[in-house]
Order: structure tokens, then sequence, then C-alpha cells
């Protein structure tokens, strides 16, 4: 069993790199092996804490989100056990905020965090082992924990944006360093409210299938007490998918057309764009290259035949490598179920 991370709640210090930051990484359990090295020399671990005041460190993890860890069912007799669940999954998340990998990481943050850390966990004297994280973590539901980290971290985007869309992505991934047994790579399509930098949900898609289910069924799961605005890649350019959207869950989407709905993106590609003008216009530097972003929108859709379309929208991006002047043109494609009053398109 290995633990993903992605980034998720408030109230937390990055673990070894010794910065402060704002949001703290989350654990999903998996049925993968796992490696079992750490990523970072044990020395490192110690040096980092030192330099926090006792009040940064009292603030590691916030009493709410220990309180989602508690509820969390524990598969272990109650007699003998020496450490809650809670404590166990805590550390798992710190370790992996600190960039430590599996089990062995787990337990070689435990082994090295201040006494004082660990005490707010309820762990005192004996650290827990390799050997602890793997018999209890291993025997963790992961579809039940998901869904309660899920539930917790939705809740946090409701409160920060009650009203309006609230902006998600949804989008598919390799696990980096999870193979089956196979060599096959796990892939998880995720739900990331990157306005709030919290992930509201993951599947796995199945072997021999493909994200377009997995996507489907994670915006089931979405609570219909918010509106959303779903962002998709071209594969997600469906029918089925935004009438989802739009009909069942009242929200709205945006969805990048490629050649996948080759009749869309002709009659996309046949309108007058030279016509139209810039709705916006952004530049960039940074990394050796110059970016220009020119963003063209059309509001009649006539012809096109999508559900719910309200605009279309062309997206020209120029870029100059500075080293060698090298310059090139891509030109991507767009279509939004918000009408252009209401529409706050993300940056692309």
């Amino acid at each position: 069993m290995i633990f993903g991370a992605a980034l998720l709640g408030p109230e937390c210090r990055h673990g070894l790199s010794g910065e402060r930051s704002s949001w703290l990484l989350f654990v999903v359990g998996l049925e993968l092996p796992v490696p079992t090295v750490s990523v970072l020399p044990v020395s490192s671990v110690p040096e980092v804490f030192d330099r926090w005041s006792a009040g940064e460190r009292s603030e590691l993890i916030g009493s709410e989100f220990l309180d989602v860890l508690a509820s969390v069912p524990d598969p272990r007799d109650p007699r003998g056990r020496r450490y809650s669940l809670m404590a166990l999954l805590a550390i798992a998340v710190l370790a992996t905020a600190a960039g430590m990998r599996g089990y062995a990481g787990f337990a070689t943050w435990a082994a090295t965090a201040p006494d004082d850390v660990l005490a707010q966990l309820g762990v005192r004297f004996r650290r827990p082992s390799e050997k602890t994280f793997r018999a209890v973590l291993s025997r963790l539901d992961p579809a039940d924990l998901n869904a309660r980290m899920g539930s917790y971290f939705t809740a946090h985007v409701a409160s920060s944006d009650p009203s309006g869309l609230v902006p998600i992505a949804l989008d598919g991934k390799m696990l980096r360093g999870a193979l089956r047994a196979k060599a096959t790579a796990t892939h998880l399509v995720s739900v990331f409210a990157y306005r709030a930098r919290l992930v509201l949900g993951q599947l796995a898609v199945a072997e021999k299938s493909n994200e377009i289910p997995c996507v489907r069924a994670l915006l089931t799961l979405l609570p219909g007490s918010l509106r959303w605005l779903v962002t998709v890649d071209a594969m997600h350019t469906q029918v089925v998918t935004a009438k989802l959207i739009c009909a069942t869950l009242k929200s709205h989407y945006l969805m990048i057309v490629k050649s996948n709905q080759a009749k869309i993106l002709a009659r996309i590609t046949a309108l007058p764009w030279a016509e139209v003008p810039a709705a916006a216009t952004d530049d960039s530097r940074g990394h050796g290259r110059v970016e220009t972003r020119t963003l063209q929108i059309i509001t009649a859709v006539r012809g096109i035949s999508f559900p719910y379309a309200k605009q279309i929208i062309r997206i020209t991006r120029e870029r100059l490598i500075t080293a060698t002047d090298q310059r090139s043109v891509e030109v991507v494609y767009a279509i939004c179920s918000l009408p252009f009053e209401h529409a706050r398109l993300p940056r692309s």
C-alpha cells in the first residue's frame, strides 16, 4: 500500500524545506507496492524543527483536520493499541509533506521529530516503526479515507466561496513510483479546486478503461449544494459529460475542443476569427521564453450543436525562446456554457 500526496488542508508548515506554507499534503491509500526509502537525509529533519518557535510547532496540524483523521475507522482490536490511528495518519501526512516516501519515510520522520511535536498527537516515549505503519495503514479502506478527506476539503471550499461558481479542474495523471505487479503505472483522475488549491477527490482508472467514466463518477460525487465551473481537456468534451454538468449539477463547463470532436472543431475553425477583436491579451516572461496569449470570444454559437454552449473561445499562444530566437504559435479552441456577461474564464 502506498500513499499518494495531494495539496490539501490549512495550517501546516512545510517539513524539510523550512518554508512556511498555508497548505497541507494529505494522503490517500492505494493497494500497491511501496518504495521503502526516504528521499531526504534523516539529519535534516531536526535541523528544520529547531528553526521554528514553540508556537509555530504547536500549529503543525489544525484541530479540525485531526478530528477528520480521528473519525477514520480503526481496523485493529482495541486491546493493545500503542498508537492511535489518528496519530499514525497525522505522522504520515506530515512525513509526506516533508518529502518522505512510504512506510520507511513515515518511520524516519517519526524517529527524528521533536518530542513536543509528537506529544500533540499523543505519541510519547516510543516512536512508531516502519512495521507499525505497514501493519496498520495497509488495512485501511482507501475509498472511505478518500471520501472523508474530500468531504472535509469540499466544506472548506464552500466556506471560502459560498456564492458563485467554484472553479475546478478534472485531470488524469500517472502516479509516480507506483507500479502494479505487471509494471503498469497507476492512473488517477483528480478533482482540483485550483483557486483554493484543494484536491476534492480522486479515483483510479480501471485497467483496460480510460478517464471518461472516472470523470463522470467524480462529478456525481460533488455536492449539489455548490455550483461549479468544470474545466476538462479534450478527451472529456463529450455530450454526456456536458449534460451531466449543466443539467444534473446545475453548473457550467469549459471544454477544450480537438479532433475527437471533428465536426465541431471544423465548424469552430471555419468561423470568421480574423474579424473577431481580442477580448484579452497577456504577456509573460520566464524560463528563457516570452509568451503572448490572445483570447478571442464569439458568443453567437448558432451552428455549433453542442449542449448548453454559450461561448466559443480561441486562445492563441505565441512563444519565443530567447536563447535560440525560435518562435512557435499554438491555437487552442474551447467551448463554454457560461454566458459572456457571467464568465470569468480561468487563465490558460
